[in-house]
């Protein structure tokens, strides 16, 4: 059974996700929850009708092979922290993204932001799943690990 918090979401991504879609995951694979952007992209890549596209840690060098595919909508997933508890999701947008706030990649992910606008129509969204551990070495922790699976159930669930 899903939780408030679970269906708000779902519901929230329902009304995001239209048109062409293009879903950015963000992370570093090798620093423990930072790398939860890439494994959503491992779990869903296929199974939705979402462009899906793993940037690891330099989304920026995507940038063209996004503009070439015309998403209506980008979703950009990443590690964020916003001060939430470790596995919270919340939805940004991209005035939310500024360098110094809530994402580690903030500065190439605002610049993803505005290249993309300078180039295409384009509604972008930052998908943020709070991080509880980042250290070099450490896999997922259990509460981002749990979020990640639900995130997985919920998109596979949009199809």
């Amino acid at each position: 059974m899903k939780t408030s918090n679970e269906l708000y979401l779902a519901d929230q991504l329902k009304n995001i996700l239209i048109g062409r879609v293009c879903i950015l995951g963000v992370g570093n694979r090798m620093k423990g929850d930072d790398g939860v952007g890439s494994l959503l992209i491992d779990r869903i890549s296929g199974r939705i009708s979402a462009d899906c596209l793993d940037s690891g840690i330099a989304p920026e060098n995507f940038l063209e092979k996004i503009v070439r595919l015309k998403p209506d909508t980008v979703m950009v997933v990443d590690a964020v922290d916003f001060g939430g508890i470790p596995g919270e999701r919340r939805v940004f947008k991209p005035e939310d993204i500024v360098p110094g706030g809530v994402s580690t990649h903030a500065l190439s992910l605002q610049m993803v932001c505005d290249y993309l606008k300078a180039c295409i129509p384009v509604r972008i969204f930052l998908l943020g799943i709070q991080p509880g551990i980042a250290g070099f070495g450490e896999g997922l922790s259990s509460d981002v690990a749990g979020s990640l699976d639900s995130l997985v159930d919920t998109f596979l669930g949009l199809r």
